[in-house]
């Protein structure tokens, strides 16, 4: 089916400037074309049409790095992964929710107890229920002593080698692997490693050897650099990370993956786990280090990409979070649009409304290139060329 979708202006995702009145061809839910309106002249009159030509127009959200189940605001999130699995799938139906009506179209879910990942996975992409396409990890590879654990600890090189296969064969479309101490844990140093080089060389071999990549929660210290020197392909966090690790990761081609919302956001760690003086003092530590290291991270050009680390629907303030700290509007929506799905390997797919990709985009009332602020709006998300939010 053929339709035409008529936009005040248009950004595509590629970094060109917006085209005013543009307009996108999607056939079958795809982008068959898109440019300016003259460029469709030739189209039949009675040709169906969505029109809004009221509102900017611009790719759906990549979101780099989430959960499902979890909500940084309740606190506790160890806790929150062993709750019964049937009520975390519970729990993550309204998260999802907020995700889809912030402009998130597809998003990356960073480790899940109980194959909830793939389960929701899978019944999105059978049709079973609708929400963002997704990629997911499975179990999340951490030490019995590290930031992360859940209910399968993976400790030495053999259990490292077969935990990661466990995950491959339960379908994770790449390994997530907790490579330092965490914010929202009371007993681990943000520069602690709880991994040798070995174990984590070993997870990406054995990763790389089935196609995929390992993405590794690391903040800095000695972890991000056993990340960096033994193929990690994503650094996720990286609040610490400093010029020596930053010239690295730009040599090595490796991905930096913010997520500031967690730590910036009120409603963050922020509203819970404050009334824990090790993960408060931890908190403030990440925040002014980040507002210097991602200042640095903008200005060197490295690979940088968004996620929301599981504050659901917040994107937007991802997006002027980077904005404050010195990337332009255009920067900090291609690192939640096209960098995002680079990072997922997803570029032919989606992040940008060019031909070939997924007729995936959001229309705002206000034009987000004039203030970023106006990303927090969004009035409409189509995904595959079908409406999920109405205006």
């Amino acid at each position: 089916m053929l339709k035409l979708v008529k936009t005040k202006s248009l950004i595509d995702g590629t970094g060109a400037a917006p085209i005013p009145g543009g307009c996108i061809l999607v056939r079958d839910g795809r982008v068959e074309d898109a440019g300016p309106a003259d460029k469709f002249r030739h189209l039949p009159a009675d040709i169906e049409t969505i029109d809004l030509g009221a509102r900017h127009v611009m790719p759906g959200l990549v979101n780099a790095h989430t959960h499902l189940t979890l909500v940084p605001g309740d606190g506790n999130q160890p806790a929150q992964k062993r709750l019964p699995p049937s009520y975390n799938v519970l729990r993550s139906t309204p998260n999802v929710l907020k995700d889809i009506t912030s402009g998130v179209t597809t998003m990356r879910i960073m480790g899940e107890e109980a194959g909830i990942d793939v389960d929701f996975r899978n019944a999105i992409d059978r049709g079973l229920i609708h929400g963002p396409r997704m990629l997911v990890s499975t179990l999340g590879i951490a030490a019995t002593h590290s930031h992360g654990v859940g209910t399968r600890p993976s400790d030495g090189v053999d259990e490292m080698r077969k935990h990661v296969r466990q995950n491959l064969v339960r379908g994770a479309d790449f390994i997530k692997l907790f490579a330092t101490g965490g914010v929202s844990s009371a007993g681990k140093a943000l520069h602690s490693c709880p991994y040798t080089q070995e174990e984590i060389a070993v997870a990406v071999e054995e990763a790389e050897r089935a196609g995929t990549y390992v993405a590794a929660h690391a903040h800095g210290g000695t972890g991000l650099d056993y990340c960096i020197d033994n193929g990690v392909r994503t650094i996720e966090h990286g609040a610490f990370i400093n010029e020596a690790q930053l010239e690295r990761i730009i040599k090595r081609d490796v991905w930096v993956v913010g997520t500031l919302s967690i730590l910036f956001h009120p409603t963050g760690i922020e509203q819970s786990d404050f009334q824990v003086p090790l993960i408060k003092e931890k908190v403030l530590q990440a925040r002014d280090a980040a507002a210097v290291n991602f200042a640095r991270v903008i200005e060197s050009g490295c690979n940088l990409a968004l996620g929301t680390d599981a504050m659901h629907g917040l994107m937007c303030f991802e997006m002027e979070k980077l904005v404050e700290f010195g990337a332009s509007p255009m920067q900090a929506i291609q690192c939640g649009t096209l960098q995002a799905a680079r990072v997922c390997r997803l570029e032919d797919k989606v992040g940008t409304l060019q031909p070939g990709r997924f007729a995936d985009f959001i229309a705002l009332e206000g034009d987000p290139l004039a203030d970023i602020r106006n990303m927090r709006r969004v009035d409409a998300v189509y995904k595959e060329g079908r409406l999920f939010q109405g205006i």
